[in-house]
């Protein structure tokens, strides 16, 4: 179920991943269209309001009425935006947030359009990258041949939007209301902010669902495996014990060599359906259950496990070479017997016939090495993965190494395995 589950998640994942990259280019696409035409209202609304103070400066000039400070500044306010007015390298008015002349001076440098500190400064009439719609610039030259001709520059203040290169054209800019462009921009981020966390949700509930949905029918079938195997296990045991136990009191005095034999073969039958038999109550009922730990003596458990292999052992002619120390280990006796047996167990199916299976044990160190098949380095990569068999020839589930995986893991022992083809391996626990 958790190999399940775990499944599920990263299919959700990396469908939530994909759907976010498609997501962010289209919010970014939609973003930079949007913070365009936010700019470009801007600009619009700035060249409106260039307009008006170059109106109001000329009917001032033909009704031979000056405009004074508190005039200019009441345009301003009006306008809600700051400028300046100067002719002749002299500042006739100056509400901007630095130096007028010095502001002029950046602006001849670019082109009359000049980004400082947050702030953009713009002179329409000589800028360069801003282009005027044609018809209002034809009603407007009279206007431009006044000021080119008085040397007059109008500069206009207002917030910088950052970070977009435009070239404008404006179109209708009668009406001179001022807009926070700049909290509009924030807004813009705010809302896509939003929309694209609904998005994800919303995804990721679908995508969950349609997931549910298509592996509800592979789960069922899972289950309902997990329920045959530990059903077919509890209906083994009676029926395995009695086999086992039948073998141990038989009477073998008085039968023929061929019938010797033959027990033998019983005996080595039912001793690999009960290892079978307990990995599979391992893996359905102990492994994921807090057992009890005690003190357990691993060189007598060991020895008495050696013991039980012996017709395993006689089968392939294989001589067991060992070199043993006292051990004690504070573990669960039955999962330690289960880890042995797993190891030992491969070492025999691996192992070439007439020859040496080595067995160490030390201080907080057990090793046990064969003479035999071997693995590559594909294969060492994925030989704790349950229900991977990488030798059809030699029966079992896959399930034998998987085992030994997660009681290391529960025991926190670390597991090294040397291999190479043709050789053998050796399994290395340390604690």
């Amino acid at each position: 179920m958790k190999n399940f589950n775990l499944t599920i998640f990263k299919i959700l994942a990396l469908y939530i991943i994909t759907s976010g990259i498609f997501l962010s280019i289209f919010f970014s696409i939609f973003y930079q269209k949007e913070a365009n035409y936010i700019r470009l209202s801007q600009l619009t609304s700035m060249y409106a309001h260039y307009n008006y103070i170059l109106q109001n400066i000329l009917e001032a000039k033909y009704n031979n009425t000056p405009l004074n400070d508190e005039n200019l500044k009441s345009i301003s306010k009006e306008l809600n935006t700051n400028f300046a007015l100067i002719a002749n390298q002299n500042i006739i008015f100056s509400n901007l947030s630095f130096d007028s002349l010095t502001i002029l001076k950046q602006l001849r440098k670019n082109n009359y359009f000049y980004t400082y500190n947050d702030k953009i400064f713009i002179d329409f009439f000589r800028a360069k990258d801003i282009d005027i719609d044609q018809d209002d610039a034809r009603k407007s030259r009279h206007y431009f041949k006044f000021l080119k001709h008085q040397k007059i520059y109008i500069i206009i203040e207002s917030d910088d939007l950052k970070s977009y290169q435009f070239q404008t054209k404006p179109s209708e800019y009668n009406n001179l209301n001022t807009m926070d462009f700049k909290n509009e921009i924030w807004k813009l981020k705010l809302q896509i902010i939003f929309y694209a966390i609904i998005g994800i949700i919303l995804l990721t509930i679908i995508a969950y669902s349609l997931i549910r949905l298509v592996f509800k029918n592979i789960q069922d079938q899972f289950n309902a495996l997990n329920d045959f195997i530990k059903d077919t296990t509890h209906e083994i045991n009676t029926p395995l014990s009695v086999i086992l136990a039948s073998i141990k009191k038989f009477d073998d005095t008085n039968l023929t060599q061929a019938n010797i034999k033959k027990l033998n073969h019983i005996k080595l039958a039912s001793k690999n359906i009960n290892h079978i038999y307990q990995n599979l109550i391992a893996l359905n009922f102990y492994i994921q259950e807090n057992n009890t730990k005690e003190k357990i003596n691993l060189k007598e458990l060991i020895e008495q496990r050696l013991e039980y292999f012996e017709a395993l052992f006689s089968q392939k002619n294989l001589s067991i070479k060992t070199e043993f120390t006292k051990q004690y280990i504070y573990v669960n006796k039955d999962e330690m017997q289960i880890l042995f047996d797993n190891l030992l167990n491969n070492a025999i199916k691996y192992s070439f016939n007439n020859k040496n299976i080595y067995i160490t044990l030390k201080e907080n160190f057990l090793s046990i090495e064969d003479e035999g098949q071997g693995m590559n380095e594909q294969i060492l990569k994925q030989i704790f993965t349950r229900y991977k068999r990488f030798n059809s020839d030699q029966g079992g589930f896959g399930i034998g190494l998987n085992l030994v995986k997660q009681i290391a893991d529960k025991n926190h022992f670390k597991i090294k395995v040397l291999s190479e083809e043709n050789k053998g391996s050796k399994f290395i626990i340390s604690w």
